[in-house]
């Protein structure tokens, strides 16, 4: 849980440092998603596809943070 708890703070911190507002509330939409216990495969998968369109160096960025 101890790992969990750091990536999300890494994912937090990044999110914080975004200055594209519209990246940044995909961002979180996608941080409030992979949260939930029973997180929904294809509004993960549908957002991914967002931040891919809107920043493909975002999406590199995130995968690593929510894979973990």
């Amino acid at each position: 849980m101890e790992q969990k708890s750091q990536y999300t703070d890494i994912f937090d911190s990044y999110i914080r440092g975004i200055n594209d507002q519209e990246l940044k509330g995909i961002l979180l939409k996608l941080k409030n998603e992979v949260r939930k216990p029973d997180a929904s495969w294809e509004i993960v998968k549908k957002t991914l596809h967002s931040i891919w369109n809107k920043d493909k160096e975002a999406f590199i960025n995130v995968i690593p943070l929510i894979l973990k």
